[in-house]
């Protein structure tokens, strides 16, 4: 209608527009074919990727769309179903009771435009899914996962994965970060992931690119470990007395591309600021108003719906909350009712806390498990046969605004998002409404609290080590006045992402393989040569910067004894005796159990774990901008495993 509007506009001639009317509708069924069903057929992923339709072992699973055959070659109907119900549902009674077995996975890596908000880019798919396939597994599994890099527009550096809060033990070359423990997978490449989830692992975890900033561009998923049990024993559907359990993949998005996005941030005319997202997602959704796009930065944008957050019908579900976000933490909060928190980054159980309305901040890596109770509210029923909690009930999740100092108008800081319970079966009867507590307003992560340490582990009082980092964003003359992420004076960046990895080489050479923003830089690794389950260290973390910062430490669980913002500049240091007379209190009696924790501006974390993991292992800002602008370092424990070294090598010479 709009091209025939424009047709009268433009004309004076009534014949004109009768022609044009016709040519029209002779030309509509091409232009229906064109415009819908065209871009389906284009992108129809029946071709398999050389050799990954070779797969076999126990389970064949990550494939939810019916153009992936299963094993036999047929189409997996079980894995269809689910798709279509709720991708994101999970299955825990698929795993809690049967044995450690080896799941092996085939992922064919691409890159398309998509718009999940509305607004079109390019996006990162894996099996044509955005996000990723969700891995389920227990304790003890063995992943086997064939990635294939099938990128074949724009620029393709290589692609890797990162299983984020695994201990990925006597697997170092299988971490997945280019530059440290193996080179990118380039164009028209594979590489096979294999590795054994630990035993003693088990919660709610997920992975994502390290290669460059393709994790701002949607290369991610869920990983949810099952906690094992017995029938008959205790589980945690018995300990937490929920029902079904619900991942959600929330963070903030941006329309531009992400090399793009750090390209502005680079500029020195910005002073370091970091640009604002654009919009928020949940499990690759989103809904933006068009409307409020900026007119300096025009995108392609249709309006869609905002998504709802579908829930199984049950008493209580576990809902899985992922930041996968690439700056910004999140704040969640329920409109009716209220949450329970049980756990924090993996399976790390959280001490007593109460009965909360809202809950947060949940900064970019980190993940929280709460129960979500449907008994504790009015049981009303809505259209289409559909159960509502409460009346109107949403998750609402807010953006947090410390690296937001240059505003975006187009956002929606905060977002709400519909609540919506699946049909109940026929012929069951609705709960009795219980009675509802009242839950208290607010719940800080940050001052969560675990069980007793010395209930679960060889917790010691003190530590054999200390070790202190100091780290900054700061602006370099001589990095042409751009922001660059130090830590102890030394920043990771990498030279070649298709280059030998650190762990490849060696140590003499680490430096060459690195570089650094400034010609008074070095490449530091600090090395603890001792290691082992006794082995306890406490590690320092200073930020400062006068902003917070999510910090990742690869292949390690940590205690966070302390963590605290400080008046005094210079930060903590343990052997100053000035320093230790401004310090706070340091918990060695029930500390959370974590793997992300956030540094608060000006602020010091004190973290202490056994290095019983030998390896080369990376600490970095779990806000992307900042790491890749060099907020990291490489810590090495132990002994370099020798058939690591040679596995990284090998990959890096085919």
């Amino acid at each position: 209608m709009s091209v025939l509007q424009g047709l009268l506009a433009t004309s004076t001639r009534r014949v004109v527009a009768v022609a044009s009317f016709a040519v029209l509708l002779l030309t509509a069924p091409f232009l229906y074919f064109a415009f819908t069903l065209y871009p389906f057929w284009v992108n129809d992923p029946n071709t398999f990727v050389p050799g990954s339709s070779v797969v076999s072992g126990d389970r064949l699973v990550g494939f939810n769309d019916s153009h992936y055959p299963s094993a036999d070659g047929q189409s997996d109907q079980s894995i269809l179903e689910e798709s279509d119900s709720d991708a994101f549902a999970l299955h825990p009674n698929d795993h809690i009771f049967r044995k450690p077995q080896t799941i092996r996975m085939a992922w064919d890596v691409t890159m398309e435009e998509r718009a999940p908000d509305g607004v079109k880019k390019m996006v990162y798919l894996i099996n044509g899914q955005f996000p990723g396939p969700t891995i389920e597994a227990r304790s003890g599994d063995e992943l086997v996962i064939n990635v294939y890099n099938s990128i074949s527009n724009g620029d393709n550096d290589g692609i890797s994965i990162h299983w984020h809060g695994l201990s990925m033990k006597g697997a170092n070359h299988m971490d997945g970060v280019v530059g440290l423990t193996q080179c990118a997978i380039g164009p028209s490449e594979n590489f096979t992931y294999q590795f054994r989830i630990d035993e003693s692992q088990s919660g709610t975890f997920w992975y994502h690119a390290h290669a460059g900033l393709q994790r701002a561009d949607g290369l991610f998923g869920g990983l949810v470990v099952h906690k094992p049990t017995d029938p008959g024993m205790e589980s945690d559907l018995s300990t937490y007395q929920y029902e079904t359990e619900k991942l959600l993949l929330v963070g903030d998005w941006y329309h531009q591309q992400a090399d793009a996005v750090f390209n502005w941030y680079q500029d020195s005319r910005h002073y370091g600021k970091e640009p604002a997202p654009d919009s928020f997602l949940i499990n690759g959704e989103g809904s933006f108003n068009c409307s409020a796009a900026v007119k300096a930065r025009p995108v392609l944008c249709h309006s869609v719906p905002k998504p709802s957050i579908r829930l199984a019908d049950t008493d209580r579900v576990r809902v899985r909350v992922v930041n996968t976000g690439v700056s910004s933490g999140l704040t969640l909060s329920i409109s009716q009712g209220a949450m329970s928190l049980i756990t924090v980054d993996g399976g790390n159980p959280v001490g007593n806390t109460p009965i909360a309305a809202v809950m947060g901040v949940l900064y970019p890596g980190e993940r929280m498990d709460i129960i979500l109770d449907n008994s504790l509210h009015e049981n009303t029923q809505g259209h289409s046969g559909i159960r509502h909690l409460g009346r109107e009930t949403e998750l609402t999740f807010a953006l947090d605004g410390e690296n937001m100092q240059i505003e975006n108008y187009a956002l929606t800081r905060i977002q709400s998002f519909p609540l919506v319970w699946n049909e109940r079966p026929m012929g069951t009867s609705w709960r009795e409404t219980k009675v509802k507590p009242s839950p208290t307003s607010h719940i800080l992560l940050s001052e969560v609290s675990g069980l007793p340490a010395t209930s679960s582990s060889n917790f010691p009082e003190k530590p054999m080590e200390t070790s202190v980092l100091y780290t900054a964003m700061q602006i370099r003359s001589s990095f042409h006045n751009r922001p660059v992420g130090i830590v102890n004076h030394t920043s990771w960046m990498i030279e070649d992402p298709k280059g030998k990895p650190l762990l490849a080489l060696d140590p003499k050479d680490w430096a060459k393989a690195t570089k650094q923003p400034s010609s008074i830089q070095s490449l530091h690794v600090p090395w603890y040569q001792q290691s082992g389950d006794n082995r306890w260290i406490d590690l320092v973390l200073n930020n400062m910067d006068d902003k917070g910062h999510p910090f990742h430490l690869h292949g390690y669980e940590f205690y966070v004894l302390a963590v605290q913002s400080t008046t005094q500049f210079g930060g903590y240091n343990p052997f100053d005796a000035a320093s230790v007379d401004q310090a706070g209190p340091v918990n060695v009696l029930n500390p959370l159990r974590k793997d992300t924790v956030y540094v608060p501006r000006r602020g010091y974390a004190i973290l202490r774990f056994p290095l019983n993991n030998d390896g080369l292992w990376l600490l970095h800002c779990h806000v992307l901008l900042h790491q890749a602008a060099g907020m990291g370092m490489v810590l090495r424990i132990g002994e370099i495993d020798l058939d690591a070294k040679h596995s990284a090598s090998t990959m890096c010479n085919r």
